[in-house]
C-alpha cells in the first residue's frame, strides 16, 4: 500500500494543502498520516527570561494546540471519506519529517512551501527546502496561490 505522510504545522495555508492531498489519497487508497512537530524549547540553567515552569506550561500550550490542528485535519478528511492517523513528535521539523517518513517506510511527503515563518513571500520555507534535499523519499512541496 502507498503511503503518504503529511506535515502541517497548523497554519491556515499549511491546512490547505491538504486540499491537494484529498483526490490523491482516495485515487491511490493511499495510506496516510498528518504529522505535527512541537519544537523543543531549550532551556539553559541562568537564562534570562522564561522559568523553566512557564517553558513547561507553553510547551504543553502549543502541544495542545498542535493537537487540536491535527484533528481539524483529520475531520476534513473524515468528511471526504479519508481515514488518516495521526502523530504528533517533537523535535526540528525538517529533521523529524525527514526521520519519521524514514522509519516509516513512507513512499511521498507533503507539505507547504511556507509556514509560519517570515519572509514566506520571498523564499521557499526553510523547513520545506531542508525536507527536499534531506529526505531520502520522494517530496511533493504544495505551492501557495498568490
Amino acid at each position: 500500500m502507498y503511503k503518504i505522510l503529511l506535515a502541517t504545522d497548523g497554519s491556515e495555508y499549511s491546512l490547505q494543502s491538504l486540499q491537494k492531498v484529498i483526490p490523491m489519497a482516495k485515487a491511490m487508497q493511499a495510506k496516510l498520516t498528518i504529522l505535527s512537530i512541537v519544537e523543543a524549547i531549550p532551556f539553559r540553567k541562568g537564562t534570562e527570561g522564561l522559568s523553566k515552569d512557564e517553558l513547561d506550561k507553553l510547551l504543553k500550550t502549543v502541544s495542545s494546540e498542535a493537537e487540536e490542528d491535527l484533528n481539524r485535519a483529520k475531520e476534513r478528511f473524515a468528511s471526504e471519506g479519508v481515514e488518516v492517523e495521526t502523530k504528533l513528535e517533537s523535535g526540528k521539523p525538517a529533521e523529524t519529517i525527514c526521520e519519521v517518513a524514514e522509519e516509516g517506510d513512507y513512499d511521498l511527503i507533503v507539505l507547504g512551501d511556507t509556514g509560519r515563518g517570515g519572509l514566506e513571500e520571498l523564499f521557499l520555507g526553510s523547513v520545506s527546502n531542508k525536507v527536499a534535499h534531506q529526505a531520502k523519499t520522494d517530496v511533493m512541496i504544495v505551492k501557495r496561490k498568490k
